[in-house]
């Protein structure tokens, strides 16, 4: 008696088409894993579908690598054996009977009564003295004075520059590598010339850090960072 087995593929379907007026048919993968088809007004919902079904194994591939990427990224929980990542390297939470955080390099001593709160403003601090450092390194190297240096809560943007030079950075930095964290200061600090992003702009940061779109690759590969704590 022969053994058949069977697989059943099950067919990836959208999540949502958004309609505009876009000449063609597009398929967006989002951080949930979800589909969403950007399609033009004219476009039939069959014809979307069918452009949906012809694209199921490279749907696949991008709704697995999108799993992969959302395992890597945990929310911090403060609990025993949580990764943290500090300086783009991940250390592992150990809870211990001590009074205040000990960080050796190695590993990340935290107060066994520590909320997710108080872990969080410690991370403020050391990405506030990061930033203000090579804010300061660069500034001088690259001739501008910024009017004052924070950093922010914000979840969607690394740093911004506003109108009156008043530069602020994302908290959540200190998590990216140094290279990282340079290219948004030499990027925020390009701004106080040039507030646009033209062409420019781009030359001008390229002048400091000509290798600057690999550490804007690492960042969009990277964006949950923003939101694990």
């Amino acid at each position: 008696m022969s053994t058949f087995n069977v697989i059943i593929r099950i067919m990836i379907m959208p999540k949502e088409i958004i309609r505009s007026k876009r000449k063609s048919i597009a398929l967006v993968v989002n951080s949930q894993g979800e589909l969403i088809v950007r399609a033009p007004y004219y476009a039939p919902k069959a014809a979307i579908i069918g452009f949906v079904k012809e694209k199921q194994n490279w749907l696949e591939q991008k709704c697995l690598a999108m799993k992969e990427a959302n395992n890597s990224f945990q929310p911090i929980t403060m609990n025993q054996g949580d990764v943290v990542k500090f300086l783009g390297e991940d250390y592992v939470v150990n809870l211990c009977v001590i009074r205040e955080i000990v960080f050796n390099g190695i590993y990340i001593e935290v107060p066994c009564t520590y909320t997710c709160a108080q872990f969080k403003m410690w991370l403020k601090v050391k990405a506030l003295g990061v930033v203000k450092k090579r804010t300061i390194y660069y500034a001088v190297l690259m001739d501008v004075v910024p009017k004052e240096v924070k950093i922010s809560e914000a979840r969607t943007r690394w740093g911004s520059c506003s109108f009156c030079n008043n530069i602020n950075f994302a908290w959540r930095l200190i998590m990216c590598p140094q290279e990282v964290i340079d290219y948004i200061v030499v990027h925020e600090l390009c701004h106080i010339k040039n507030k646009s992003h033209n062409r420019a702009f781009w030359e001008s940061v390229a002048d400091v850090m000509p290798d600057y779109k690999k550490q804007e690759k690492w960042l969009k590969t990277n964006r949950r960072l923003m939101r694990i704590l």
